[in-house]
């Protein structure tokens, strides 16, 4: 004999066993513990398909392991499809795993900035880059690009003056506070341009500059301050926060060329590559605020282009130690600094000269996930 209390518990189990396979559970439950489990095992694609499945899992995660911290290399071509769109066609190389179609389609008349525009700095999955007028060749306007997500963020009108001699941004996984970074040195004044990604306008700096022409030739930035890295060898720092621009370095090292230098964030320090007739590698001595030559990389890989990066070595990634991969530039794609095998034989190694070779642009890759569009334009 079967009582109600009986009856009406077996319909509460099948009641909920119906909600959920009409449903499906509630995922936004899973604990963070074996979330982070779970997104650490995949790669780049399925971690993105992953975030998809709940708005809770969009945000970035600090605790979530890297896939690698080796950058990406991205190509890209966009031509008039027609008097209305523009035709795109963006690729991704993965140096560990293969080649992904990001874009290939058309897109609106207003992302014709495409068809002008050069990459100048990458971090954390966005490209900012740079539109020239393609007949004066002088530069008209910026935009952010994630290939990763391929939204566009156009960035205010520069105002006067209306150009600069370098761009750089910061972004981290730990905020999507996005903040532009240009410099323009002429008649004696530094002029710095500051912006965030959805600002309306930009805030101008001025600062003494030098008494002759000096052209700046690179930006980077870390630990809250850019740096700038002039043709005469004068080493600047704007402090974001205090809105102070310093000269920290004021001469270059005897024999060596500034004219198209790179500067590399690797770790806690601040590299420079020189590019004159022989490939020179210093290092910033903070506490004597001087360059000092490096004989070796210390078993890290540097990617060296429009965009430059430091990555250490290790893992599947250590057959690249002591290596300089360079693309955009008169340089041998690759120069070996030091290390006692050679990874010509690899696929990882094959892969980096290609892109270098190919003059691909080397992207940051998003480590603990992916700010999107709107994160960065409503960052606080």
């Amino acid at each position: 004999m079967t009582t109600t209390g009986t009856r009406n518990s077996k319909k509460r189990r099948i009641s909920r066993r119906w909600r959920l396979s009409k449903h499906g559970p509630n995922w936004s439950d899973l604990p963070l513990g074996i979330l982070e489990l779970i997104i650490g095992r995949l790669r780049w694609v399925d971690r993105i398909r992953i975030r998809a499945v709940c708005k809770a899992w969009s945000v970035p995660n600090t605790h979530i392991p890297a896939v690698h911290e080796l950058p990406w290399a991205m190509k890209f071509c966009w031509e008039y499809a027609s008097l209305s769109s523009v035709k795109g066609d963006c690729r991704l190389l993965d140096p560990l795993s293969r080649e992904y179609v990001v874009e290939e389609g058309s897109r609106g008349i207003e992302c014709r900035v495409f068809r002008d525009a050069k990459p100048c700095a990458s971090l954390y999955g966005w490209v900012l880059f740079k539109v020239c007028h393609s007949i004066e060749k002088e530069i008209t306007s910026l935009f952010l690009y994630s290939p990763f997500t391929t939204e566009v963020i156009k960035l205010p009108h520069l105002g006067e003056p209306p150009m600069f001699q370098v761009a750089t941004f910061a972004l981290n996984v730990s905020s999507p506070k996005c903040t532009i970074f240009l410099l323009w040195n002429k008649y004696g004044t530094i002029y710095i341009k500051l912006c965030s990604a959805g600002d309306c306008s930009w805030k101008t700096f001025t600062f003494d500059g030098f008494d002759r022409p000096n052209v700046a030739v690179d930006a980077a930035y870390t630990n809250g301050v850019f740096y700038c890295v002039f043709d005469k060898g004068q080493l600047g720092a704007f402090n974001v926060e205090l809105k102070e621009w310093t000269i920290l370095v004021h001469h270059r090292p005897p024999g060596i060329s500034f004219l198209d230098a790179k500067l590399i964030v690797s770790d806690a320090d601040l590299r420079l590559l020189s590019h004159c007739s022989s490939l020179k590698l210093l290092k910033l001595d903070f506490s004597k605020m001087d360059w000092v030559y490096e004989n070796d990389l210390n078993n890290h890989v540097l990617f060296i282009g429009c965009t430059s990066f430091s990555a250490p070595a290790v893992g599947e990634t250590s057959q690249l130690a002591n290596t300089i991969f360079a693309s955009q530039t008169w340089l041998h794609p690759e120069v070996r600094f030091s290390g006692s095998t050679s990874p010509s034989r690899s696929r990882l190694y094959r892969n980096c000269v290609e892109a270098a070779e190919c003059n691909m642009t080397w992207v940051a890759f998003p480590l603990g996930g992916i700010w999107r569009a709107d994160d960065l334009i409503h960052a606080v």
